[in-house]
């Protein structure tokens, strides 16, 4: 039997990622559980094992003993006539053989289920479970990533977790697009046992699962209007299970549908997929930014500047270094405004904030004492402490999905996100409209202008709309502010 997909071995991806809307604290602390009910499944699963060996033990103990008993009988009458050996054989049979029968067919209680449903121990649900496949879809679509480099545990060239089965390949398939369910398929065909494994267990898992993938595949086909290769997926099932009913009866309803198609074929197939929301124009390029910007480490800029302001006296003494990105409008990276040990004090004055679930982050809380410590960026940034809007966190992870900020909303001049935690990949602020990314280094703050340089305080620059990209590994933390 397969297990079921290992998403969450692949970014611990996707047994966080299934608590959608969570406060990062209780995540962490729902992961430690489901590691400490894993802990305890196999120390449980190794005193079974061992609880079995000493049971085949003495069950072979027992049978060698009645072997050498046996071994002795050379004429059946002879050794009958005996009244002790007939004695023998009926208290064996009364005795020793029910014995023997409880032992090998005993079993100690191991329930996943309800077994540990009186016991305090967290076990991941259902819903978790899908969500986790659902996030796991999202990322793979954002940053198209290859199944067969994806069911090795690869991301992107780097190794992240375990390798899936084939089973784990289906499963995937089965919660799939057409468009992507078919590699899933093609991968979940490759990890089946080799016909080079000529052993018993081998052959019938390899039969077993081409017939469940085949089945899978004609399912899919079927429901995405591709009539031609259902078909043919039915004549390969035919050749496996040539009696099966279903199967026979898919096939005719397939050519039946065929036969009454007046439209040519592809054609067809193509009004099939209209029904599908497509991806905008704007929501690909955001993804494309994503998918380039995952690739480099820094944003590529030209424009590496020291700037040394005498306006204050703390100005005079820590030159800024500022990576100009863009000058319209105006976009800039300033480096190293905190040190590390100053952004690690940062993250221990974020608070929770209950009751709020948001869809493209979680919001977070910055205590007083965080806001005081970062007073004095604005000032950095050139604007007045007053014209600031106080500092909120966010946690980004790969459970979060992309989508466009409308600085339309809000009303303020510029905005300034300062990242205080950068994730192991993907993250990246992007604007579509200028076709920039940009790698936030850990410490340094993003500044741009959302206002319109030669227009009226009120003109919103539609350039400045950005959206953060999907976590691929590990978990961004930042904070955010409006400038007046």
């Amino acid at each position: 039997m397969q297990m079921p997909v290992a998403v969450s071995v692949l970014w611990l991806l996707l047994v966080t990622g299934s608590l959608v809307g969570a406060n990062f604290a209780r995540v962490e602390e729902k992961l430690e559980a489901l590691l400490d009910t894993e802990t305890q499944l196999i120390d449980e699963l190794r005193d079974y094992i061992e609880r079995l060996e000493l049971q085949l033990e003495e069950i072979q103990r027992e049978t060698s003993a009645i072997e050498e008993i046996h071994s002795q009988v050379d004429n059946v009458e002879e050794y009958m006539g005996n009244p002790l050996n007939v004695l023998t054989i009926l208290k064996r049979f009364e005795s020793v053989w029910p014995r023997l029968e409880q032992q090998a067919n005993a079993t100690y209680l191991f329930d996943l289920g309800e077994g540990f449903s009186d016991r305090g121990i967290t076990l991941p649900t259902e819903e978790d479970y899908e969500e986790s496949l659902s996030q796991l879809l999202h990322l793979q679509s954002v940053y198209e990533l290859e199944s067969a480099s994806l069911s090795l545990g690869v991301v992107n060239g780097l190794k992240l977790g375990s390798a899936m089965s084939w089973g784990d390949c289906l499963e995937v398939a089965r919660k799939s697009d057409f468009s992507v369910a078919r590699f899933w398929l093609e991968t979940a065909l490759e990890k089946l046992p080799s016909a080079s494994e000529n052993s018993t267990e081998s052959h019938r898992e390899r039969e077993s699962g081409r017939v469940q993938i085949l089945e899978a595949t004609l399912n899919i086909e079927y429901r995405a209007g591709d009539l031609s290769r259902a078909l043919e997926t039915a004549e390969q099932l035919l050749l496996l299970l040539p009696m099966n009913q279903n199967v026979q009866k898919a096939k005719r309803k397939i050519e039946k549908a065929l036969a009454k198609k007046e439209l040519p074929k592809g054609k067809g197939q193509k009004s099939k997929t209209k029904t599908k929301v497509s991806k905008s124009t704007e929501q690909l390029l955001i993804e494309e930014l994503c998918r380039g910007a995952t690739q480099e480490t820094t944003t590529g800029s030209r424009f590496n500047h020291c700037h040394l302001e005498g306006s204050t006296p703390w100005s005079l003494l820590q030159p800024a270094r500022l990576e100009f990105l863009s000058s319209d409008p105006h976009i800039v990276l300033h480096h190293n405004v905190l040190t590390p040990k100053q952004v690690d004090q940062m993250l221990e004055l974020i608070d929770e904030v209950e009751g709020l679930k948001g869809v493209t982050y979680q919001p977070l809380k910055l205590s007083k004492m965080g806001q005081k410590k970062l007073r004095r960026i604005p000032n950095l940034l050139g604007y007045e402490a007053g014209d600031q809007d106080p500092w909120m966190a966010r946690r980004y992870g790969h459970e979060h999905t992309t989508k466009l900020e409308d600085n339309a909303e809000l009303k303020h001049a510029a905005r300034a996100m300062l990242n205080l935690q950068s994730p192991g990949m993907g993250g990246a602020v992007v604007f579509p409209q200028l076709e920039l990314g940009v790698n936030v280094p850990r410490g340094s703050v993003l500044h741009w202008h959302t206002r319109s340089a030669g227009g009226s305080s009120s003109e919103w620059d539609y350039r400045t709309g950005v959206a953060v990209c999907p976590v691929l590994l590990g978990v961004q933390m930042s904070a955010w502010s409006g400038l007046n």
